[in-house]
């Protein structure tokens, strides 16, 4: 037995009709991802693998995990950057460190720049989150 969900169009006035299709569209993809949430969330809690039993909290966690997931944001490309740089900077700083080389000059001079640089891609990828 379909359910049927029905808005008004007094609630959708000023909506063209390719707005009012874009609402409908939106509303079922919605409806879809809740009720594949749901279902996750039951199949998690079914450990015995008895018959499935969807319940209204597992519905109102599923719609209010998609809510979210809507609206998270991706990290701009130069964010993710940073967090590869910080790691990779601070990986290769720890391996130069060699209280024997660090007695030459130029050996010094490398490894303050690196560690420079990796503490400063550091800051700025916690400041960017």
């Amino acid at each position: 037995m379909p359910i049927e969900i029905r808005v008004e169009d007094t609630e959708m006035d000023g909506f063209s009709i390719p707005a009012k299709e874009g609402v409908k569209k939106a509303g079922e993809e919605f409806i879809k991802r809740v009720i594949n949430e749901a279902n996750r969330l039951e199949s998690a809690q079914n450990i015995n693998g008895g018959r499935a039993e969807v319940t209204a909290a597992m519905v109102d966690n599923a719609s209010v995990i998609q809510r979210h997931a809507i609206g998270t944001k991706r990290s701009p490309w130069y964010v993710k950057f940073l967090r590869i740089a910080t790691g990779v900077l601070s990986m290769i700083v720890g391996f130069m460190y060699d209280d024997v080389k660090l007695q030459n000059g130029i050996y010094m001079a490398a490894f303050v720049i690196l560690m420079t640089f990796a503490v400063g891609t550091t800051i700025a990828s916690a400041i960017k989150d």
